[in-house]
């Protein structure tokens, strides 16, 4: 036998030893995800969703499906109409992937008859589409995975019936930074101020323009957002407009997690990926001492990393930043609007404006810092969706030209 046939009839062999392991998920109790579920009733409509962590998906599955960016959303629908009702993954996730999806793209490894026993698996484990009257149905939704809290929709229609539930489902495994920060001790009693909205109008006017480093020096990024609003409120608001939860223990020493404000780094910090690369919009959050109407303030900044193209890259040159903060600031009214996350906008002068033909740079290593109208925006956040025409304006500064 020459050379390459013999390396043929290996490759052979190797490939078919590969391809014989068997599929055997391990038992597992499915009423363990009731213990982390949300429950909500509409009408004679009761939906139960929880979202398993990466081990109990594994556990259930036999397969690392987070690895593959695949993440099950697990359903129960109680019907206790006299009508069947539909129900629409599509209104969970777009671009949810389909049973047999998920069981081609872990295909490898098994025999033949494996991957049958896989695919009729993973295929009864789906959430049905129809729910007969008086009956139960439940099922997994394969939904593109996101860190942090699970926030979709689940809608379900029929013959004179039609609602549409939002779901906020915390995953277990993952704990947001904000999760970690107790809101309540920030402040004593005495340094709280509960302010009317000129109150609000003239403190927003008069802060100081930027984010600092830990010693204090005024070194960071402008800080040119409010958002008004319960704490429950802004994070419906944000995972709503597709922001993603960070954690401080995934990365505690990043650009954006070394900004400083009150004295203290980020309450919390959120992040929407603009691409595959490190393009991203990063938003940094601070729980101020001011409440208006019983709400609290937020101060935020946002920054646009326009990044290096791999993560070495960023580690090695150093974030590239957008210069123009102000693009960023109107992103977010305009994403927040139309997410219908947003009741009322204000706008607030203020003297900290800079010019784009003045070089200000906002840390030693930036080549260009930023330049700014100096405009700040005031967003009153809302946890339940507003039209887009029911958004009010606060009778406060113009917004800015441009």
């Amino acid at each position: 036998m020459n050379g390459a046939r013999r390396a043929s009839v290996l490759a052979v062999i190797f490939l078919s030893a590969c391809a014989t392991g068997r599929f055997n998920p391990e038992p597992f109790d499915y009423d363990s995800l009731r213990t982390h579920a949300v429950t909500q009733v509409a009408g004679d409509l009761r939906v139960t969703a929880s979202v398993p962590g990466q081990l109990e998906t594994q556990a259930i599955f036999g397969a690392d499906l987070y690895k593959r960016g695949i993440q099950p959303v697990w359903v129960e629908i109680e019907n206790n109409s006299p009508k069947r009702v539909r129900f629409a993954p599509v209104g969970m996730d777009r671009d949810y992937f389909s049973p047999l999806e998920v069981t081609y793209v872990h295909k490898r490894g098994f025999s033949k008859l494996a991957r049958a026993e896989m695919e009729a698996f993973y295929y009864k484990q789906a959430m049905p589409r129809q729910i007969p009257a008086g009956t139960i149905r439940s099922g997994f939704v394969f939904t593109n995975a996101d860190p942090g809290t699970k926030s979709f929709n689940i809608d379900l229609f029929g013959n004179g019936v039609d609602h549409s539930m939002a779901f906020f489902v915390d995953v277990p495994g993952f704990v947001p930074d904000h999760a970690e920060v107790e809101f309540k001790n920030l402040y004593t009693d005495s340094e709280l101020s509960v302010l009317d909205a000129d109150g609000v109008r003239k403190v927003l006017s008069q802060m100081p323009c930027c984010t600092t480093d830990l010693s204090g020096d005024q070194s960071g990024y402008p800080v040119n957002i409010a958002f008004i609003g319960t704490g429950s409120e802004l994070l419906r608001a944000l995972l709503r407009a597709n922001w993603h939860e960070t954690s401080a223990r995934e990365a505690p020493n990043t650009a954006e997690a070394l900004q400083h404000l009150f004295g203290r780094r980020a309450d919390a910090i959120f992040r929407i990926q603009r691409d595959k690369k490190r393009n991203r919009n990063v938003m940094s959050l601070w729980l101020s001492p001011y409440q208006l109407d019983g709400k609290s303030i937020w101060l935020a900044q946002i920054t646009h990393f326009i990044g290096q193209d791999t993560q070495i890259e960023e580690i090695i040159f150093g974030a590239r930043v957008d210069p123009d903060v102000d693009d960023t600031r109107n992103y977010i009214l305009q994403n927040l609007w139309y997410a219908q996350s947003l009741a009322q906008v204000g706008w607030i002068n203020t003297p900290h404006g800079v010019p784009i033909d003045v070089e200000t740079t906002a840390k030693p290593e930036d080549k260009r810092g930023f330049f700014t109208d100096g405009v700040r925006v005031a967003l009153w956040v809302s946890g339940v969706p507003i039209s887009l025409t029911e958004v009010q304006r606060a009778n406060w500064d113009d917004p800015p030209p441009r």
